[in-house]
């Protein structure tokens, strides 16, 4: 059985127009996203032992705020989670020898990824597929395969769907 978080980083800041999209920061209302975000990942059993994060300023960001109630996870920054596809993000998985993972992306990939591998049984499908997938929503699937390169359509069921205003944010 292998477990994966997809998240959308936070709310991103537009204020400086120059900026390059990779170098945008969060704003005041994603750094909150991220405080109460990381207050649900402190009271929870199951959480990643690696995340793989997007280059870009704002998943570091959302990163960074959320590593310290993930202390056991470990980061990698991965390259080709920025401005791809979803089998560009399931390319990244696939060589990974660990039981649960946390992709922080962009969409459209995070929410193209989850509708992708979320079984319409699952219980909570619902949930992800009649809503936008916003910033900071985190998907949890559990999958029930041995190795990340078994990973396929509908393969997945959705056990938690968590959106900011789910945390009073």
């Amino acid at each position: 059985m292998k477990r994966l978080f997809i998240l959308r980083h936070a709310k991103s800041s537009w204020a400086q127009p120059g900026l390059q999209d990779i170098d945008r920061p969060l704003n005041g209302r994603g750094n909150k996203q991220i405080a109460a975000l990381a207050s649900w990942f402190s009271g929870r059993a199951h959480k990643p032992e690696l995340a793989l994060c997007s280059p870009a300023r704002r998943t570091r960001e959302t990163w960074g705020g959320i590593e310290h109630a993930l202390t056991d996870t470990r980061m990698e920054v991965c390259d080709a989670l920025y401005d791809s596809d979803p089998d560009t993000y399931l390319d990244a998985l696939r060589p990974r020898e660990v039981n649960s993972i946390m992709l922080v992306g962009h969409n459209p990939t995070c929410d193209e990824l989850a509708r992708y591998l979320t079984a319409p049984s699952s219980p909570k499908a619902d949930e992800l597929f009649r809503a936008h997938y916003g910033t900071c929503n985190l998907a949890v699937l559990e999958l029930d395969v041995d190795d990340w390169s078994a990973i396929s359509g509908a393969s997945g069921q959705l056990v938690t769907m968590l959106r900011p205003r789910d945390l009073n944010v």
